[in-house]
């Protein structure tokens, strides 16, 4: 039930990369990187009230907040379906990250909980299952449904579909005392934490890097690598496709080498930016490159979200939620970068600027790693 929330919540914040043409030209802006501002604050929103609202919900039983979060989810689709204006617009999406910030503060630690004994990382390896079927299916299928009929019917398909998931959680979900939250009394003590406060600095430099590229990776292919449409769709297949593997590798064998795969995850994410532009003009090289860096990020994410929860076992609510703002922080903070780099460098550079933040991260790695 948690991974179906959990494709849910990321095909919604992912969808309008997938559609950054299409709603641009739906309300008459000039370019897509003017309308990769609504990343920015959704990613923002979620980065700033993450641990605010989690730290207001802590002591709400988990499955009456989540069956909470799911109603307003819902009603905040319904508007984006309605949205006259990119305004209205950016309104509905505000609505939806607040849902987004509670969520994923709150959705690790319990699908840990409900999880086997000995199970935890298999349970995150299922949880990402959910994100992943998100990038395979949710996004592409978003972006086929809005060329074919408008982007407004597909945020009020995730609308529809959200509906849904509620009715699936309040029958399905057991009750979920909040248990072992933290609280504001924890901070102090988390921010003495070198191993914590390192994975929180990789967080935000990787991600950064990542979406520096990816947010603008529809424009991209588009411009720099002259892709038809229905390739773009085949990128954006490949890269979801990608997490599925992901999630496998991670389940299986993370635990027993999270070193390597931790190094090996960075190296191959700056590697991957970098070659972005000299591969554009080869369809089937940017294939083989997405699917790799799509590999590469999803273990990276389940990495790190694997190391919070250990790092901070006694508040993992709190960490979980300050892991969660901060790797909006570098959602937000890459759309924005790469909504500059476009501006004043032109779209075919972003891959080079998203590998020199990757190459900082890769530094910061090292140091975590040999701790």
């Amino acid at each position: 039930t948690l991974a179906v929330a959990a494709f849910v919540f990321n095909t919604t914040e992912f969808i309008p990369i997938a559609m950054l043409t299409d709603i641009g030209k739906g309300f008459n802006m000039l370019s897509a990187a003017d309308t990769g501002i609504m990343i920015t604050v959704y990613a923002w929103i979620v980065a700033l009230l993450s641990l605010p609202l989690m730290l207001a919900t802590k002591n709400i039983e988990r499955r009456k907040l989540l069956l909470v979060l799911f109603a307003f989810f819902t009603l905040s689709h319904i508007v984006s379906y309605f949205a006259r204006s990119f305004e209205i617009l950016l309104i509905s999406r505000i609505g939806i990250a607040l849902t987004h910030a509670v969520f994923w503060s709150i959705t690790a630690s319990l699908a840990v909980r409900v999880a086997p004994q000995g199970k935890g990382n298999q349970a995150l390896g299922l949880l990402s299952t959910g994100t992943v079927m998100a990038m395979v299916a949710g996004i592409p299928l978003g972006r086929v449904i809005g060329q074919h009929s408008s982007w407004q019917f597909s945020f009020l398909l995730i609308g529809l579909c959200a509906a849904a998931v509620m009715g699936i959680l309040a029958k399905n979900l057991p009750l979920l005392p909040s248990v072992n939250t933290g609280s504001l009394k924890s901070l102090p003590g988390l921010l003495k934490r070198k191993n914590l406060m390192l994975l929180y600095a990789l967080t935000v430099l990787l991600i950064t890097a990542h979406f520096t590229a990816y947010s603008y990776i529809e424009p991209f292919v588009l411009q720099a690598g002259s892709f038809a449409p229905e390739q773009v769709t085949i990128v954006l297949s490949l890269y979801g496709l990608a997490g599925v593997a992901a999630s496998y590798l991670f389940g299986k064998w993370f635990a027993k080498h999270q070193r390597i795969f931790l190094l090996t995850s960075v190296s191959v994410i700056m590697t991957s930016t970098l070659c972005l532009l000299p591969l554009a003009a080869y369809p089937i090289a940017v294939y083989a490159l997405v699917f790799v860096w799509g590999i590469a990020i999803v273990v990276l994410s389940l990495g790190m979200v694997s190391k919070v929860l250990d790092f901070a076992s006694d508040a993992t609510d709190v960490a979980n939620s300050i892991y969660s703002g901060l790797y909006n922080v570098g959602i937000g903070g890459g759309a924005l970068l790469g909504h500059y780099v476009t501006v004043w460098a032109g779209i075919s550079n972003i891959g080079f600027v998203a590998a020199i933040l990757a190459a900082a991260g890769l530094g910061v790695c090292r140091m975590l790693v040999e701790m």
